[in-house]
């Protein structure tokens, strides 16, 4: 199963994304269980999850993010601005599995 946190800005379109990568995955017959949190939730959040997807819109957080979660072995993933904005849950779902590859 993958434990996955998407960073956001706590906004309304990251629930949507989220219901979009579940629905990839159940399309799959593979297992997710993924939130999404605000970027300064992330320290609340991130001993529970291997994979951290990062939201184009708080890049201007980048270097906190990745420092957090290097610090925890983990390699955060920024998702493409047009995945993000298309509500590409498939693309997306790639991501995820290509980055435990």
């Amino acid at each position: 199963m993958y434990q996955v946190l998407l960073v956001c800005q706590g906004g309304m379109s990251s629930s949507f994304i989220v219901k979009k990568i579940r629905a990839a995955f159940k399309n799959h017959n593979e297992e997710i269980e993924i939130h999404a949190h605000a970027g300064m939730e992330l320290v609340d959040y991130i001993d529970a999850v291997d994979t951290v997807l990062v939201a184009p819109n708080i890049l201007y957080m980048w270097d906190d993010v990745e420092s957090i979660c290097k610090n925890h072995g983990i390699e955060p993933i920024t998702i493409p601005l047009e995945h993000y904005g298309n509500m590409d849950g498939e693309a997306i779902r790639k991501i995820i599995i290509g980055s435990k590859e």
